[in-house]
């Protein structure tokens, strides 16, 4: 018998209406509930499934979730472990995802704590959305307000593409929203490099207003370490006797372990923030109460130019200057790379050249500061030290 809304709308309590394998079994209230009987290929069992309730569940709904039922068993499949997989896919929200992705990253802690202030701002709007709900359209709209921030395009798009194949192998998604969209462009190289105007001001400006990003940056030039790394300085990492600061390979962007020495000028700067301290107790450098790093930076960085009168430079500008400079100075690049922890080149002899560079970054950073006294009008008769020509 094929079935027809009117036929439905025409049954009484207790009847039964059968189309094929389509079963509607009429209640009291008017309402059916829909079954369907399935043969799964290659075994004997035979299989009932329920579809809804009628009318909620439309007779041409019906039909073709029986057609999908009988296709999917046809394939040796129970269609109710299937249906299950389907709801727990559609019950599986990107935020839910995203979360369980950051938990399973292997990165360092740096790297997973910045894939998760890049992805979530991003994603906020599609947290409670399904994962396998993302479009490819919704990926190149969501791409293009970044426009603007060609740098932060880029990390997103990279980050999200991690993500995203990460949910393949889970077999949460089939298919990568960001597949066959075009990467953003490489951003340009930046050259700026402060100028010994700029590098003065720095040194000798007071901000208006209290931040320790201005401590922070002096720190930078003199030491040619990330603004990231030095934010997170702690106590404990200090040795006050050498003069060092040791900095643990879980926080390092290279992943290893890494000994700045410190200058008489640095020294001073972190003493004198120690010193700052409204309560003891805090292990972190940065902060009035050493409790946790240091997290003012686009405001400091605001009001540090300001203070300047300068514009234009970063944080990573600073470093730039401070590599220059020792470049400028005569420091082999060997001992620039030992002071600021980038990477020797590995080749063959590196495997048996194991010095580490330590006397000669100590000297080398002497030498910076004095150049950068000099430079700031700071200087007192500080005895010169020389390097070795190139």
């Amino acid at each position: 018998m094929t079935l027809t809304d009117a036929h439905l709308r025409a049954a009484k309590p207790g009847q039964t209406l059968i189309e094929g394998n389509l079963v509607f079994r009429f209640r009291r209230d008017g309402k059916a509930g829909i079954r369907t009987l399935v043969r799964i290929a290659g075994t004997k069992r035979r299989v009932s499934l329920s579809l809804g309730r009628y009318p909620e569940t439309s007779l041409a709904q019906a039909r073709r979730e029986a057609a999908r039922a009988h296709g999917i068993a046809a394939k040796g499949t129970d269609p109710r472990h299937e249906r299950k997989d389907r709801a727990e896919a559609e019950e599986r929200t990107l935020g839910a995802a995203l979360e369980a992705y950051l938990g399973a990253c292997e990165n360092r802690p740096r790297t997973i704590l910045d894939k998760r202030k890049t992805l979530l701002p991003a994603f906020q709007l599609w947290v409670a959305k399904p994962i396998g709900s993302i479009t490819k359209s919704d990926m190149i709209e969501l791409l293009a307000t970044y426009k603007d921030r060609p740098a932060a395009r880029r990390k997103l798009a990279s980050y999200a593409d991690h993500f995203f194949k990460h949910c393949i192998e889970l077999e949460w998604i089939d298919v990568n929203p960001l597949q066959n969209v075009r990467k953003p462009k490489p951003v340009p190289e930046k050259d700026r490099v402060l100028t010994e105007a700029e590098i003065k001001s720095l040194m000798t400006c007071e901000a208006q207003k209290k931040t320790h990003w201005l401590a922070i940056a002096r720190l930078i030039l003199l030491t040619g370490q990330r603004g990231g790394e030095i934010s997170a300085m702690r106590i404990s990492e200090i040795d006050f006797e050498r003069r060092e600061w040791r900095i643990p390979r879980e926080v390092m962007k290279q992943g290893r372990a890494h000994v700045v020495p410190l200058s008489g000028q640095a020294f001073d700067i972190i003493q004198g923030e120690i010193a700052k301290r409204q309560r003891s107790g805090g292990d972190y450098v940065f902060g009035d109460t050493g409790a946790a790093p240091f997290s003012g930076r686009s405001k400091g960085q605001r009001m540090v130019l300001e203070a300047t009168g300068t514009s234009q430079w970063s944080g990573h500008d600073l470093r730039r200057t401070a590599i220059t400079t020792m470049q400028r100075l005569g420091v082999h690049r060997e001992i620039r790379m030992a002071v600021t922890g980038h990477a020797q080149p590995r080749d063959a002899a590196a495997v048996y050249e194991r010095h580490d560079f330590r006397q000669e970054a100590h000297h080398a950073v002497e030498r910076l500061a004095q150049e950068i006294a000099r430079i700031s009008g700071q200087a007192e008769d500080a005895r010169v030290i020389q390097f070795p020509g190139r």
